[in-house]
């Protein structure tokens, strides 16, 4: 009994504590970096995820652009007449049917 009261005694954690300071620091700092090893997984499949996304809708505006100034669409009829408005309203309009 006499034993486990002398280790309770301040004067003894606080020995504890400075001769185990580093041991313990170290624990924890790779305790909380193993924990976050999931966090950033997920953030790196969800910014992949994001940028193909992201990828694929530019594709399809590239490809909608490529449909609606091809040489048989309105766009480009009215550009080569000489009305430029009309032909960027006629664009517009192909750009959001499509």
């Amino acid at each position: 009994m006499f034993e486990i009261s002398s280790f309770l005694k301040k004067s003894d954690i606080k020995n504890y504590w400075n001769k185990y300071k580093l041991v313990l620091i170290c624990s924890f700092i790779i305790g909380l970096i193993i924990g976050s090893i999931p966090f950033f997984y997920k953030l790196n499949k969800n910014l992949r995820v994001q940028k193909l996304i992201e990828e694929q809708s530019k594709l399809k505006i590239q490809y909608k652009e490529k449909i609606c100034k091809n040489d048989n669409s309105e766009y480009k009829k009215f550009l080569s007449l000489g009305f430029p408005k009309t032909a960027i309203q006629k664009f517009k309009n192909c750009m959001k049917e499509k």
